[in-house]
């Protein structure tokens, strides 16, 4: 009887094997990204390997290969807090700030895109970027996979303009809350803060044809940096500058 009861207590018992937590596997090369938390310092760990990032993206040029991550990863929070839309133009970059705004080129084919990083990565070796889905298309890449880009930081937060900022108080200061290569993007935006009540204006960076959305100015610093904090939830990569 004994001998009976052990045994149906086993075949109880089977059934419950491995139905632990479930592990969620990522694509090869890359760490999972299901519970990213938004990464402010200037350094941190993927793989047991240190990254540090750039204190300014000023002059950045850099040559290397291009990759893009899609449907997995869309509505995945992305290393700066975001949720990753793969028909949006971001990108993962290991080093550059978040917000720095490149031009990527398919030195293949010349084409260009201009993208916002809001992600890092990508962690695999010889690969400098990981675009989104639209990005790739629009470069041509989609069916590559990975292909020799050059990048080049066009406009987003610099570390000598904010540090310059602090130590005047007074003057003209804005916050730059989008940089678009879309002139209707960056319209749609403005009038959407227009609406909330806030001034704000569009600036072309002529020398990359950026369309760049301001609101401001305010004539201290301290009040840019209000504003600042008030937009941050929907704008991440916001920043203060001090402009005319």
């Amino acid at each position: 009887m004994r001998v009976l009861i052990f045994s149906l207590c086993i075949a109880c018992l089977i059934p419950l094997v491995g139905c632990g937590k479930k592990h969620i596997a990522s694509p090869q090369g890359y760490p999972a990204r299901t519970k990213a938390k938004p990464r402010t310092s200037s350094t941190y760990t993927v793989w047991g390997k240190n990254y540090k990032t750039l204190a300014s993206s000023e002059d950045f040029v850099q040559y290397g290969k291009a990759s893009w991550y899609g449907k997995k990863f869309h509505g995945r929070k992305t290393a700066n807090g975001e949720r990753y839309d793969m028909y949006g133009m971001t990108a993962a970059h290991k080093n550059l700030p978040f917000g720095t705004i490149l031009r990527v080129t398919n030195m293949q084919n010349k084409r260009s895109v201009i993208v916002r990083v809001n992600d890092r990565g990508p962690f695999v070796e010889g690969r400098i970027v990981d675009l989104t889905h639209t990005a790739a298309q629009k470069l041509g890449m989609l069916g590559p996979g990975v292909v020799p880009v050059k990048l080049e930081a066009v406009g987003g937060p610099s570390h000598s303009t904010v540090a310059s900022s602090k130590k005047s108080k007074s003057g003209t200061y804005y916050v730059q809350i989008g940089s678009f290569g879309d002139k209707f993007n960056a319209q749609t935006l403005k009038q959407k803060i227009v609406r909330e009540g806030r001034s704000c204006r569009l600036y072309q960076d002529v020398s990359s044809s950026i369309w760049k959305v301001h609101v401001g100015p305010y004539l201290t610093y301290t009040a840019a940096e209000r504003a600042k904090r008030a937009l941050a939830n929907k704008f991440s990569g916001a920043f203060i500058f001090a402009g005319k």
